[in-house]
């Protein structure tokens, strides 16, 4: 039976912890960071790893930092191997090396790809037409150990981060799991080093990214919408007031004739930009509610001069 230690925070690391629990393997420790402050009131949360180890009795911890007594305490558990999804502390070699079948990590992209913090809002905002998920080994630096298992497929361009946060955090667990059971069966396994040449970061999103160009070209501005869903969500201005947009599609009507941020008074809600219109599918107005495009029209009374600006 293996021995686990897992570390991971947000709500992508969930899916892996539940199917280990569910497993025959034993989990020794759950690391998980401290709780902070969160949301609009910045109340103190707990983090939804920690929530679940404490719902199932699970042993965990929240270091600020992994230091030599930490380290300590937990060879001390004698785990044999370490798993990491989005935990977002850095983990230090002498930890990494009390495991003796080593550490691994679920990460959001087709390494070497997309190395860093907001690899699915980076594949989307760089339109890259493939997406996907990668076990790789924990090493000092960043991303950067060898590749043992990948999936990766076709990206929707009408799924935003969110939903790709989900989709890839149960395709982690699923090879995770496959990577597991193939170390319990004593089966050889095969890993591949990354190819430097070919390694992108993935900076993390700083909410100043927020603020929408609608003269840039329609594809790059949709890419934005879906990426920057769920957090910091896009933004634009109309009539003075701040305008979230949270989905948003290409059309192939050209705007070129237009100004970026007329509105073409269809059915839909289309906005002009640097080369076609876009059509926008969920808006918010800062103080309303969420709307559809169509609802947007409707509530607004939106007349054929008008037009949304750059914030």
């Amino acid at each position: 039976m293996l021995k686990i230690v897992y570390a991971g925070t947000p709500e992508f690391a969930l899916p892996c912890l539940k199917k280990i629990n569910e497993s025959d393997m034993e989990i020794l420790a759950v690391l998980t960071q401290p709780d902070r402050p969160a949301g609009r009131g910045m109340k103190i949360k707990e983090s939804p790893i920690k929530k679940y180890a404490k719902d199932k009795q699970l042993l965990y911890f929240q270091p600020e930092k992994i230091d030599e007594e930490f380290t300590k305490s937990i060879k001390e558990l004698r785990p044999d191997v370490l798993i990491v999804a989005a935990y977002g502390i850095i983990l230090p070699k002498h930890f990494i090396d009390i495991f003796p079948k080593k550490a691994f990590n679920i990460h959001a992209s087709i390494l070497p790809k997309w190395r860093g913090a907001a690899p699915i809002q980076r594949a989307i905002m760089h339109g890259d037409n493939q997406i996907g998920v990668t076990i790789m080994e924990v090493v000092e630096k960043l991303d950067a150990g060898n590749i043992f298992l990948i999936k990766s497929f076709d990206r929707d361009p009408n799924k935003t981060s969110g939903d790709y946060f989900e989709i890839l955090a149960n395709d982690g667990a699923d090879l995770m799991m496959q990577h597991l059971n193939n170390i319990q069966l004593g089966l050889p396994i095969e890993s591949i080093a990354q190819v430097e040449e070919e390694v992108t970061y993935a900076k993390k999103i700083s909410k100043s990214e927020a603020y929408l160009n609608l003269e840039n070209k329609a594809e790059s501005i949709v890419n934005m919408v879906m990426a920057l869903n769920p957090f910091p969500i896009s933004r634009i201005s109309f009539r003075q007031k701040e305008v979230k947009i949270f989905h948003a599609e290409l059309t192939n009507i050209s705007s070129i004739e237009n100004q970026p941020g007329s509105i073409n008074l269809s059915e839909d809600l289309l906005v002009s930009t640097g080369d076609f219109y876009i059509k926008i599918n969920s808006i918010q107005v800062s103080g309303g509610q969420m709307l559809t495009g169509k609802e947007f029209i409707k509530n607004y009374q939106l007349k054929t001069a008008e037009k949304f600006s750059n914030v």
